[in-house]
Order: structure tokens, then C-alpha cells, then sequence
């Protein structure tokens, strides 16, 4: 499952915008910032699964902002326009030790910036359009190479107050030439004492409000990411980051418009493949480089941005 993760986040990017910040993602207009700490992992070498004496540690910071540009309902239909700016970034660090070839850069930056158009077209159905470009690269150089575009339509369906869901297209140059793949998500809330989250494919969680200013909750969360390396392994220059995690995840509300958040929990699964910039690599099989089952500890506050 893990080797099929960056499609899988590609085919759900349109939920995807502030999916890097993790348990501090924001829920509408505003502005997010958090910080997460990986300590050293073993690698896990491709050819024989055998767990190697290199380590990697991580730190990251993570950024995202989504402002309201214009909004407008007609009266008489109900009927809602939006459009809406994001952008996110997330800069990492990687302490390498031991390692006799390079495996995994010293630095990865991913920034992204993108337009969004919600138009509601009657009382079920919505219209998403969206585009955005993303650079991720290993520092090393910038080029056009380091730049992902794509750009998509969805229509999205609120089956009940509880579950939607939606359906459309996305296209992207992420693999050398542009192609259309398909596009979906799910989402899935319940108001109970014990709300279940489902916002597929970023996260599943189930939690609860301890009182007035604090909410916990258990979250499974999916992360990943697409880089063009320098100095890639075996030449070839296209990494594909993909993160498994799960974790105690705990929200302090200062107020009516900021939260402090903490988490910390397991990264159960982690790798990364290369292959070259080519749409006839998509599918193929890639060795994964893989780091031991870790830990992780993460705090992020987040802005509100009031929104009428």
C-alpha cells in the first residue's frame, strides 16, 4: 500500500493544500505554522530488506495560509461563488549519518501556491475548480525540473450532513508529460460525543472535546511529496516521498481564533523511490528506500481567520 501513496495523493490533491501541516491543518480561512521532530531511524536497504547501521533524523517546518478573495451568495437561489488562495511550505532538514552513498538529500523545501473556485450548483452538488505549482526541490539547484503544475475539476456531493463526497479530474506534469488521472475524495463527519473525521486520503481520526478549550483526538494521517533530486540515486532524479503515521493529536483553543496543537505518536511506515521524469514510469515497480518504524513529535499553532 505504502509504494502506491504518491499516486494516491496526487489522485486526492484537491484536499491535499494543507495536508503537510498535519494535526495543525487548517480548517478554512487562515494561517498555520508547525514544527515536527523525527529522531534518528535505521535505513532499511531495497535489495534485502535489512536494517542498516546509516540513520536519518528530521525536523521540519511546515507552513500553509488560505485566504477568502471573493464570496458572493445570490439571495434568491442560495447560490454560492467562492474563490479562495493557498499556499503552503514545508522545509526539512535530514541529519544523515553513516551512509556510503547518498540516499536521501541533506535538504527537501516544497512550496506551493494555488487558486481555488467553489460554486455551488444546487442543494447537493458543488463545482471545484482548481490550480497551483509546486516547487520541490533538494536545494541543491533550482530549476524548471524542480517545478509541479497541475490543475483539476470536481464536482463534489453532499450525500447528507454527515458524508460527502466528490469525483473529477486532475491534470499534471508530475510525471514529464502532461496527463489526466482521476480525482476523488471522501469525507465523513459524525456530531457525537466521539466524532469520527474521515477526510480521505489525508486522514481518519476519532476524537473528543475534554471541555470548553481542549479536544483530543486519535489520528492516522497519510503525507507525501514529489522532488526532483540533483543527485538522485542510480540517476534518476524523481522523488517520491511517502509517510505513514499515527498519534495522539491535542487542540488548546486560545481564544476564538487561535489553537495551540500538539501531537506525537509512530511513524509506522516511511520511504522514498526514485524513477526518471517519464510517464512510462508510473506504474513500474521502484525500489523503496525505507526508514524503521519511528516516532514523532509535533506542536503548530493556528490563526482562524474569521469569515462571513
Amino acid at each position: 500500500m505504502l509504494k502506491k501513496l504518491p499516486i494516491l495523493l496526487l489522485l486526492g490533491a484537491a484536499s491535499q493544500a494543507q495536508a503537510q501541516l498535519g494535526a495543525t491543518s487548517l480548517k478554512g480561512p487562515g494561517i498555520g505554522i508547525s514544527t515536527d521532530f523525527l529522531p534518528a531511524s535505521h535505513y532499511i536497504r531495497p535489495e534485502d530488506s535489512v536494517k542498516t547501521q546509516s540513520t536519518t533524523s528530521q525536523l521540519r517546518y511546515n507552513f500553509g495560509a488560505s485566504f477568502v478573495l471573493s464570496s458572493k451568495t445570490d439571495t434568491a437561489t442560495r447560490k454560492m461563488r467562492m474563490w479562495t488562495a493557498d499556499f503552503s511550505g514545508t522545509y526539512t532538514k535530514l541529519d544523515n549519518k553513516d551512509y556510503t552513498k547518498t540516499i536521501f538529500p541533506g535538504e527537501l523545501l516544497q512550496a506551493s501556491a494555488g487558486l481555488k473556485y467553489i460554486h455551488s450548483l444546487n442543494n447537493n452538488w458543488t463545482l471545484l475548480a482548481m490550480v497551483d505549482g509546486t516547487i520541490g526541490t533538494d536545494m541543491e539547484e533550482i530549476t524548471f525540473d524542480d517545478l509541479f503544475l497541475q490543475g483539476g475539476v470536481l464536482f463534489l456531493k453532499q450525500h447528507n450532513k454527515r458524508f460527502a463526497y466528490g469525483v473529477g479530474v486532475v491534470l499534471t506534469n508530475a510525471f514529464g508529460t502532461p496527463m489526466v488521472l482521476p480525482a476523488f475524495g471522501i469525507q465523513y463527519k459524525t456530531d457525537s460525543r466521539f466524532k469520527i473525521d474521515i477526510n480521505f486520503p489525508e486522514k481518519i481520526s476519532i476524537g473528543t472535546q475534554l471541555n470548553s478549550f481542549t479536544e483530543l483526538a486519535l489520528a492516522v494521517r497519510v503525507r507525501g511529496g514529489a522532488y526532483d533530486a540533483t543527485n538522485g540515486v542510480d540517476g534518476k532524479k524523481l522523488m517520491s516521498y511517502s509517510e505513514f503515521s499515527a498519534g495522539l493529536e491535542s487542540t488548546w483553543h486560545l481564544g476564538h481564533q487561535f489553537d495551540f496543537v500538539v501531537s506525537c505518536g509512530s511513524i509506522l511506515a516511511s520511504q522514498v523511490s526514485y524513477s526518471d521524469k517519464k510517464l512510462s514510469e508510473m506504474f513500474k515497480e521502484k525500489p523503496s528506500h525505507r526508514l524503521a518504524t519511528n516516532v514523532f513529535m509535533s506542536a503548530g499553532l493556528r490563526w482562524n481567520i474569521p469569515h462571513k
